[in-house]
């Protein structure tokens, strides 16, 4: 017999339950704000709560648990950090060939405009770094690069932050999106459908978002001088990073669209600069361009790597390699814990109203005639009066003297009479087979209302295809690189041997987060909350992205967010009759607000550019730009559910 969970274990109380079940969250964000204890630290303590209180609250046997958060651990270390881990190698190795200043210091010398600059080094440059790698590197590099040009710190640490939304959510090639999938139980299929959505989702704010950071920085008027600027800036990120995300997946939406956008706004200024040069009042008089000019070929072999990296991927993804690869993949079940959980959505406070109901619409159904049973019983009546018009035809026949007329007026009525019948029988049958398509449509409604009644065991299995990881794909581009910026075999190993070193806090937490998160959706701890959220109704589209910028803000990652929260999402949600796909996309998609106001990316900020102490300044100034644009996200995603559903793949 499977473990049924349970969802009202605490005091029979659904809201007291939720309450208790969000613990484990509460102990992230103590740990990480108010202790500033390492996310390595946390993690771990925080999946301990979650796996006391599935045992002792949820009443989940002891081996469950264990194997849940193992199952959730192995899941994050393969396929989730594995990306992870790779995109910092390929990274690792364009700084170890020096081919990373190359792409720093030309992109810096293009202008000596700090509103331009902002746009290619905060948005477009940190839009790329943020895709090949993620994880607080955007933010850290950009804000120093901005400060070496001349930038106010406060500027530079401010800008970075709001300019780190637009490619959050598909960082570190994907993570985000493929950790989402992962813990709402998405196959390929629904990985791509929820890349497509995030891409229906974010492009509104990414081509806003340039306006936005140069408005905070100068103001209207400044604004308006370079909008053709901010409009090829905007409008090319989004559109390329909704194409990406919706025919290619979600691992490289950042680096085409960012590579994309640098590519456009360089060609604009060979064309177009603005009527006046914008810099700062009382700036230093070496403030400006970088003078370093770079041939064409040194900037080919700077790019060369990421070049690599996006043919790679994009083979990756094309379905017949594809499913070539897979054929190596190994499903493991998970003994013990395979089918030995039962799942119940419905809400627990309605479940005997809702029984009742099902028993009731059964009985009414066998007490009365289904439409086909009506029709059957209409189309025998008529096959009935066809006999009995086809008999009175022989009584006329029989009743007729030798050599009457062929047509006679008895005759030619009782023809008629039965034609009509014949006719109208054609009419029933037709009738009959669409009632049976009625009949069979509501029987199955009816079994799937009893069938939802019933406890559904869940599966427990770990998928290993690593010729197929798009992480596999990561680490022949960072392989050829290697090559290609001259870093010899010892200095690949040594650049290897430092990423995993560089690597092993970050493994602890991804592997530690993605266990908690497993075994709250195992326990039920999850759909406890998410059963709570329905309370919220038809509000619950545009509350969603709030749910993923907390996410953020207590973890400091929009991965960690959507492993937190995507089941939560995708309960809720299927409670209330909405698409789950548009509310764990919003989650991502909310979450990315969350970036410039979570203490982690502050802390980073602060430190590149010589901010440290200044961490509560700057979170002030950013907090009311997150709750803004998260608002923003909260109006799409309701007008997605409500007015444009087409939008939702």
């Amino acid at each position: 017999m499977p473990w049924i969970q349970s969802y009202t274990p605490v005091a029979g109380s659904l809201g007291i339950s939720a309450l208790i079940a969000a613990i484990p969250l509460v102990v992230i964000f103590v740990c990480l704000a108010v202790f500033k204890m390492k996310a390595h630290k946390a993690g771990p303590l925080a999946a301990a709560s979650a796996f006391a209180i599935a045992i002792f609250c949820w009443q989940m046997p002891v081996k469950l648990a264990a194997l849940a958060t193992l199952q959730g651990a192995a899941f994050g270390l393969f396929p989730v950090f594995y990306i992870v881990v790779t995109t910092i190698l390929l990274y690792n190795i364009t700084v170890k060939g020096g081919q990373f200043e190359v792409i720093r210091a030309s992109l810096a010398g293009l202008t000596g405009d700090r509103r331009l600059q902002a746009l290619l080094i905060a948005f477009c440059f940190g839009a790329f770094i943020e895709g090949a790698a993620g994880f607080g590197t955007p933010v850290a590099i950009a804000g120093a690069t901005l400060v070496g040009l001349g930038f106010r710190p406060f500027y530079a640490a401010a800008i970075c932050l709001i300019a780190n939304t637009a490619p959050v959510a598909f960082g570190a090639i994907g993570i985000p999106v493929v950790a989402l999938a992962g813990v709402m139980g998405y196959d390929d299929v629904g990985l791509m459908k929820l890349s497509t959505m995030v891409g229906r989702q974010l492009p509104f704010i990414s081509v806003f978002i340039p306006f936005y950071v140069i408005m905070i920085m100068v103001g209207w008027k400044k604004t308006i001088e370079v909008l053709p600027a901010i409009i090829v800036c905007g409008v090319t990120f989004a559109v390329v990073q909704w194409g990406t995300a919706s025919y290619l997946g979600p691992y490289l939406p950042d680096v085409t669209a960012s590579l994309a956008t640098l590519a456009a706004l360089v060609i604009l200024l060979k064309f177009w600069q603005p009527a006046t040069v914008w810099t700062f009042d009382h700036e230093p008089e070496f403030a400006g361009k970088e003078g370093h000019n770079y041939t064409g070929g040194e900037l080919f072999r700077a790019w060369a790597p990421y070049l690599v990296l996006t043919v790679a991927v994009l083979i990756w993804g094309i379905p017949s390699w594809k499913t070539t690869l897979d054929k190596s993949k190994i499903v493991i079940p998970i003994t013990g814990l395979d089918n030995a959980i039962a799942k119940k959505v419905s809400r627990p406070e309605d479940g005997v109203k809702k029984v009742a109901r099902v028993k009731e619409e059964a009985a009414k159904q066998i007490a009365l005639l289904s439409p086909a049973d009506a029709k059957q019983a209409e189309l025998a009546t008529g096959l009935a009066d066809l006999q009995l018009l086809e008999d009175r035809l022989l009584a006329v026949e029989q009743s007729l003297p030798v050599g009457a007329p062929v047509l006679t007026a008895e005759r030619m009525a009782a023809y008629d009479a039965i034609d009509k019948k014949q006719k109208e029988l054609r009419t029933l049958e037709k009738e009959l087979v669409t009632a049976k398509a009625v009949d069979a449509a509501q029987f199955k409604a009816l079994d799937k209302a009893v069938a939802d009644q019933q406890p559904a065991k869940v599966a427990a299995k770990f998928n290993f295809n690593f010729m197929s990881a798009a992480g596999t794909a990561i680490l022949i581009a960072a392989i050829i690189s290697a090559l290609i910026c001259g870093v010899g075999i010892g200095a690949f190993f040594e650049v290897v041997r430092k990423t995993l070193y560089d690597m092993r806090w970050p493994a602890v937490t991804v592997a530690s987060v993605v266990g908690l998160a497993f075994v709250m959706n195992a326990s039920g701890m999850t759909t406890s909350m998410g059963l709570t959220f329905t309370k919220t109704g038809a509000l619950f589209p545009f509350l969603s992205p709030f749910l993923g910028m907390l996410g953020v803000f207590l973890t400091g990652s929009d991965t960690s967010s959507n492993v937190l929260f995507g089941g939560l999402q995708k309960v809720t949600a299927e409670e209330l009759g909405l698409n789950p796909l548009l509310t764990g996309a919003a989650n991502t998609s909310g979450g990315v607000m969350g970036k410039m106001i979570s203490p982690q990316s502050i802390a980073v900020a602060c430190a590149a550019t010589g901010l440290v102490g200044e961490e509560g300044n700057l979170f002030r100034f950013t907090f009311k730009h997150a709750i803004f644009l998260t608002a923003v996200m909260g109006v799409i995603v309701a007008l997605q559910a409500y007015v444009f559903p087409w939008m939702i793949p």
